[in-house]
């Protein structure tokens, strides 16, 4: 090689090298925390954000499974694919956990206690969360970074236990004196410490309701947490754990997802499932739910379209191992007036022209439009209140259901009946409310449908007849438990565990295109980005074929359907 080429093939090595240092100067994600100008703030936003995302993620699954949104199905075997958990899989250990880790020794560092709590609790619920949804996952060998690619899996009870002592380690951060600046921008409580301890102890209970089937302790854990008083549950809401959505449309989207998915220009995209329609609009009779009308928004109030195309399974016949009272295919029989549209649990046929036929979610939690019989198709990205929604992640009235069941179950002091009622009251007036919050006066806008307090009155009396009826406590348990499936709507975590933890509410639709489904998911699969790239990864789940449950549920295998 002479000397020009040898210059020229120096020069195009450094040009390269040059590109190449640029290139990778360019690979840094913007909206990523960044280690070299780390900010205890930024990585705290950016935990908040990813928080919800997971929750999203398992809200979407438990509801899916409580008939409160559909499953295809038809069989449990095929209801889902591995990789339909990527998404929360990645979200959890990639963004959330991996940040978190790094925002506590950093906060913890500089004395920031109030953020290090709010970090520990997060990952808390997010670790207790994955362990609910999978089983046994990782958790001491991640973000270990190149060291450890393949984390292997801890029994799910030690990773409880982990979650158990970083809601610890988050009681003593709030609780720490003097304490550094707080944080430039909580989503959730402000900078409050106070309430955030409260937070940390309600979620104690939670997890600690959820082991009281396998851990002969968890009793006494349970009656000192109710006994020390300090949890979410003031009615006003004051203490309620949300997140609070925008009405930004782009860069960034900051609408409640479901409300993106159900008011487009086209309609509806969300199938709500017939048998939530049915227990919140008819299950009771004459009892009208005061929240009827801020969860679902009709499209349309009558059947009239119900044909061959828009809703093949009305002209169907009725599944023969469907008892009587059981709804199929529309929440009432026809011919009916309502306009309430879902689908079935399992209804895995195709999907016909009913877009602007579908119930939508409503103003509560999605922050849709109030329904008041307007029977006005969805057409518009810009309706009701804009997609200023909430995830209600915990709130006062579900305090109140795991007291009475705390008390129901487990013989812990209490009165089941008057926390009932607290339970329902509190979510009834956390719902009629939410809309002024948002600047939704529906109340002054539909005064004729805006439910008065003599209606509130007779659907609380009512429930309360309902469980005065009721022979045994597991019978009372199950009319409690029906109320905390219908106050948590937007919320599909919660009724997922308490479903396989009592098997309550017992009524629950049975899956519409198969009399043997299979075993009831009880976890779930594996995600194929865990299973796929991690060589220590468990072998694969049999969903509905075996019944693949988590440590907390020793429940018989057909406990539930």
């Amino acid at each position: 090689m002479n000397y020009k080429k040898l210059l020229i093939a120096l020069l195009m090595v450094g040009t390269l090298a040059s590109c190449a240092k640029k290139l990778d100067d360019l690979l840094v994600n913007p909206n990523s925390p960044d280690p070299n100008t780390a900010d205890v703030d930024l990585y705290l936003n950016y935990v908040q954000l990813e928080f919800k995302n997971v929750y999203n993620e398992a809200s979407d699954r438990g509801q899916e499974l409580t008939r409160q949104s559909v499953m295809f199905g038809p069989i449990y075997s095929n209801a889902y694919a591995p990789n339909t958990f990527d998404g929360i899989w990645t979200n959890a250990y990639a963004e959330l956990m991996k940040n978190a880790n790094a925002l506590i020794g950093l906060a913890d560092a500089k004395g920031q206690y109030i953020q290090a709590g709010i970090a520990r609790t997060l990952k808390a619920y997010v670790l207790a969360t994955l362990v609910d949804d999978f089983g046994d996952v990782p958790y001491s060998e991640i973000d270990q970074g190149a060291s450890n690619t393949n984390p292997t899996t801890d029994a799910g009870a030690d990773v409880y236990a982990a979650a158990h002592q970083l809601l610890d380690s988050a009681l003593l951060d709030f609780e720490a004196p003097n304490p550094a600046a707080g944080p430039e921008n909580d989503l959730y409580y402000d900078g409050d410490e106070t309430k955030w301890a409260t937070l940390v102890k309600t979620l104690q209970l939670k997890l600690y309701m959820n082991e009281r089937l396998t851990d002969a302790s968890a009793k006494d854990k349970i009656a000192a947490l109710i006994s020390d008083n300090d949890l979410i549950d003031e009615p006003d809401g004051s203490e309620d754990f949300v997140f609070k959505y925008g009405t930004n449309i782009s860069a960034p989207d900051t609408r409640h997802p479901h409300y993106v998915s159900n008011y487009t220009e086209n309609g509806a995209g969300d199938y709500i499932g017939t048998h939530f329609l049915w227990a919140v609009g008819y299950e009771k009779g004459s009892r009208v739910d005061p929240r009827l009308r801020f969860y679902f928004y009709r499209q349309v109030i009558n059947y009239d379209a119900v044909d061959d195309i828009t809703c093949a399974c009305a002209s169907q016949a009725r599944p023969s191992w469907f008892p009587s009272w059981m709804p199929y295919c529309l929440p009432v029989t026809l011919p009916a007036t309502g306009g309430y549209w879902g689908r079935d649990h399992g209804d895995n046929s195709g999907i016909p022209p009913d877009n602007q036929l579908r119930t939508a979610w409503g103003i509560y939690p999605a922050g849709g439009k109030f329904d008041a019989d307007q029977a006005e198709a969805i057409s518009s990205i810009s309706e009701g209140a804009l997609g200023a929604g909430i995830n209600p992640i915990w709130l006062a009235s579900y305090t109140d259901f795991l007291k009475a069941e705390a008390t129901l179950a487990l013989s812990i002091s209490g009165n089941a009946k008057t926390l009932l009622e607290d339970g329902v009251r509190a979510s009834i007036s956390k719902v009629i409310n939410y809309p002024k919050s948002v600047g939704q006066d529906v109340e002054a806008l539909y005064s004729a449908y805006y439910p008065a307090q003599t209606a509130i009155d007779k659907y609380v009396n009512l429930v309360l007849a309902d469980y005065d009826a009721a022979g045994s406590n597991d019978d009372k348990l199950n009319v409690v438990m029906k109320e905390y499936y219908i106050a948590a709507w937007g919320n599909g975590i919660e009724p997922y565990n308490n479903y396989r933890r009592t098997g309550k509410p017992d009524n629950l639709q049975l899956t519409a295109y198969s009399s043997n489904p299979g075993y009831f998911i009880r976890s779930f699969y594996y995600p194929a980005v865990f299973v796929d790239r991690n060589l220590n990864a468990p072998t694969q789940k049999t969903l509905g074929i075996a019944p693949e449950k988590v440590f907390w549920d020793n429940n018989a295998d057909d406990f539930i359907h």
